[in-house]
């Protein structure tokens, strides 16, 4: 008795690692896999200022933006029934968009942040 309590044991350990080790292409509830990109910054810039131009920049693109952590940021558009979000990573010096769920057009958003940083570089 005391054996097959400890395969059972064993045998769900085994299926819970190999299970949790094997989500090397996660995929979102529709279906696609889940994308990120990044934007170097070149001149370093502080956190603070990189966080005001994250959070301007999605707001001007119709994106609820909701603080995370420190550095990081989420991004949300909901259109219905269909919605899109994305985690956005930062620090001084590289942003980090994740895509989660849907399309929120992390090149639009890149770009746009990319401006306000710019726009927020020449102002000084």
């Amino acid at each position: 008795m005391k054996n097959t309590v400890k395969i059972t044991l064993v045998a769900a350990l085994s299926l819970l690692l190999l299970s949790a080790c094997s989500g090397d292409n996660t995929q979102t509830a529709e279906g696609t896999s889940n994308s990120s990109s990044e934007l170097i910054l070149h001149s370093h810039t502080r956190s603070k200022k990189v966080h005001d131009a994250i959070m301007q920049a999605g707001e001007e693109s119709g994106l609820k933006m909701t603080e995370f952590k420190s550095n990081a940021i989420i991004a949300e558009r909901i259109d219905g029934s269909n919605s899109a979000s994305a985690t956005i990573m930062f620090s001084k010096d590289k942003i980090t968009i994740m895509q989660e769920t849907g399309d929120i057009g992390i090149d639009h958003l890149l770009e746009a942040i990319e401006e306000k940083l710019k726009d927020e570089e020449s102002a000084h």
